[in-house]
C-alpha cells in the first residue's frame, strides 16, 4: 500500500511514516533516537564545567548563589549540574532503626491524634441550628492507639484536640483493651498541647505510666505514626463519605476489619487479635495459612 495508507492504518502521519520508511531503506533501523543535536557550539567549555563543579563541592550551595558568584544563569549552573550528575547535594546517611516490641498486649500502647476536616457543619444539639460560619466546617480529631505488642488498633472522632477529650479516649482504650484480656500499664506520646501535665496526672490517677517522645522525634512513636497512614489510605480516601456520620460509622467497620481480618506484615502474617490471643494463652505467635483461614472462616 501507498505510505499515506500504511500512516493511516497505524495511526501517524505521513510525513512520519514517510521518515520511518526511508530509515528502514537505508538500512538504519526505526529504533527511537535521542534529540539531542549532533553540535552544541553554545554550550559551556570543559574548563568553566569543571569551575562549577569545584564551587559545587567547596560551598554545597544551589544554582543561584554558584551563578552570581561565576557570572552565570542560574538555569546553565543547573544544567551543568544536572549533566554530571550532581543536581542534588548528597543527602546525610539514613540512621539505622532501632525495632522494639515489647512482651505481653497492654505493656506499652501508642497514642497519637491527626486533625481532619468535617464533611459538614455541626448542628447544636440543644437549638438544631448550624454551628460555624458559612462556608466552614471545622474539624475533627481522631485519636487513635495501637498497643505496641499484638498492634491492635482503637480509634475515635473527637470535636476538639483537648486534654479532657484525650482522656474519655485513654478510658475508652482501657475498655476496648480490657476486653481483650489486657491492661495498659504505659502510654506513649508526642509532646502535643493535649498530652501535657492534666494528661500526666489523669494518667497517674488512673495508675498508667505516661511517657512521652523526644523532641522532633516523630518516629519514636512510629506505630501510632504508621496506623494513621493506613486509616487514611484504607479508611479515609477510599469513600466519598457525604457526612461527618457516615465516615464515622466506616471507621467502626474498618477497625473490625484491621483487628480481625487484615494480617500483619510485622506479625508474620497473624492478624492482631490472633496475636493478643495466642500471647494470651502462652502459645507462640507462628503463622500458617491454614489456621488463618480457618480462624477467618469461624468469624
Amino acid at each position: 500500500m501507498t505510505i499515506t495508507a500504511a500512516g493511516l492504518l497505524c495511526g501517524c502521519s505521513r510525513q512520519t511514516a514517510s521518515k520511518w520508511v526511508g530509515r528502514c531503506r537505508r538500512g538504519e533501523g526505526i529504533e527511537d533516537r535521542s534529540s539531542r543535536p549532533r553540535h552544541s557550539p553554545q554550550r559551556c567549555s570543559a574548563l568553566l564545567e569543571q569551575l562549577v563543579l569545584s564551587e559545587r563541592a567547596r560551598s554545597q550551595q544551589g544554582p543561584h548563589p554558584i551563578g552570581w558568584r561565576l557570572g552565570l544563569a542560574p538555569s546553565t549552573v543547573h544544567a551543568i549540574l544536572k549533566r554530571h550528575g550532581r543536581s542534588r547535594l548528597r543527602q546525610r546517611p539514613a540512621e539505622p532503626a532501632h525495632s522494639y516490641e515489647r512482651e505481653r498486649p497492654g505493656e506499652l500502647v501508642h497514642i497519637d491524634s491527626k486533625k481532619l476536616g468535617r464533611i459538614k457543619r455541626p448542628r447544636d444539639p440543644r437549638t438544631g441550628l448550624l454551628q460555624g460560619s458559612r462556608g466552614r466546617a471545622g474539624w475533627e480529631h481522631l485519636f487513635v492507639c495501637v498497643d505496641d505488642h499484638s498492634r491492635l488498633a482503637h480509634a475515635a472522632l473527637y470535636p476538639a484536640e483537648t486534654t479532657a477529650n484525650a482522656l474519655a479516649f485513654l478510658d475508652d482504650c482501657r475498655r476496648f483493651y480490657h476486653q481483650h484480656g489486657a491492661t495498659i500499664e504505659r502510654v506513649l506520646t508526642d509532646n502535643g498541647k493535649c498530652f501535657q501535665r492534666q494528661w500526666e496526672n489523669g494518667c497517674q490517677q488512673r495508675q498508667i505510666t505516661a511517657k512521652h517522645t523526644r523532641p522532633r522525634r516523630p518516629q519514636t512513636n512510629g506505630k501510632a505514626e504508621r496506623f494513621i497512614q493506613t486509616l487514611l489510605r484504607e479508611w479515609l480516601r477510599t469513600t466519598d463519605y457525604h457526612s461527618n456520620q457516615h465516615r464515622t460509622h466506616a471507621l467502626s467497620h474498618y477497625l473490625h476489619h484491621y483487628n480481625t481480618h487484615r494480617p500483619h506484615r510485622a506479625l508474620q502474617g497473624l492478624t492482631p487479635q490472633q496475636r493478643a490471643s495466642t500471647t494470651s494463652l502462652g502459645r507462640t505467635s507462628g503463622f500458617t495459612r491454614s489456621n488463618l483461614v480457618l480462624d477467618q472462616v469461624r468469624v
